[in-house]
């Protein structure tokens, strides 16, 4: 699978990267500001990498999701990437009073409603609660999160540490995968990059019907 990571100029963006090749995708980075039209022909998948700031401060990078998600490309949000879903769809985000740099806390991940199946692979293997490491100030802001938007993962405060939407391929961590303080963290990349495999088979199955 061709993977293209959207850089957010964050210092665990090559972190993904080789985590992400290691289980098999190839990968392509692109900086923030550097995106052109004509790499959509060779994205299979889009991961949106960790960053600093609010993802407005980020150039194209709103609107590379906005795009994405037209496009049906699967998406991974991880930390800023997944606020930038809340904030494309129109939802808010809440600054923490303390903030969550390099700790680790411990998240549950929840039921997941039969519709969303396809995204089942990415937690299929791991444990119902598992300690992940944070480097973030924000965080999604549930009251306002958006239609079609549904939590998977929450910290023992209730806050959102994961979600996924049910119309499009798009999925969001708010903690790091790649980081040491995630032990099972490239359980979840895998489980990502079989879950968007699936869907992008489903998107394929559903074209051939549509013109067969």
């Amino acid at each position: 699978m061709r993977v293209t990571l959207f850089d957010c100029l964050d210092s665990f963006a090559w972190n993904l990267v080789h985590d992400l090749e290691r289980l098999g995708a190839q990968v392509h980075v692109v900086q923030e500001g550097c995106w052109e039209e004509g790499l959509w022909d060779r994205t299979d998948a889009l991961v949106l990498s960790p960053g600093p700031g609010l993802p407005e401060e980020h150039p194209q990078l709103l609107e590379v999701l906005a795009e994405a998600m037209s496009r049906h490309v699967p998406v991974l949000g991880v930390c800023l990437g997944m606020q930038a879903i809340q904030r494309q769809l129109g939802g808010e985000l809440l600054n923490l009073a303390s903030p969550l740099h390099g700790r680790q806390t411990l998240v549950s991940w929840e039921h997941v409603p039969k519709d969303l199946t396809p995204w089942m692979d990415m937690w299929h293997d791991l444990p119902s609660s598992m300690e992940v490491g944070h480097y973030h100030s924000w965080v999604v802001q549930e009251e306002s999160m958006p239609s079609g938007l549904h939590a998977n993962a929450r910290n023992k405060e209730g806050l959102v540490m994961a979600m996924v939407h049910d119309t499009f391929p798009v999925a969001g961590v708010q903690f790091h995968p790649e980081s040491v303080l995630t032990a099972d963290g490239r359980k979840l990349l895998q489980g990502w990059l079989t879950a968007a495999q699936r869907c992008l088979a489903n998107s394929a199955s559903k074209v051939s019907l549509n013109f067969s």
